[in-house]
């Protein structure tokens, strides 16, 4: 299987993510949205990258405003 490290992307607010969608963590770091929590006007992104096991722990994206744009693949990119 061949991984895309740099997929084509778009700004999407956080607001409207989706558990699923593919967010760039940082220059070729795709990971995977598995988790999202909304809390005290925040929204919690957890994450695994795109080569991790689904048995593998998640970990914590940040924390962001609903408003604020990540930079999440395009669709057909995974």
């Amino acid at each position: 299987m061949t991984l895309n490290y740099t997929p084509k992307t778009i700004g999407k607010q956080t607001a409207d993510l989706k558990v699923g969608d593919v967010v760039l963590e940082s220059w070729q770091h795709p990971a995977r949205i598995v988790r999202l929590q909304y809390g005290s006007g925040r929204i919690h992104v957890y994450c695994r990258y795109i080569w991790q096991a689904s048995r593998e722990p998640w970990w914590k994206l940040g924390d962001y405003h609903p408003t604020a744009r990540l930079e999440v693949a395009k669709k057909g990119e995974y």
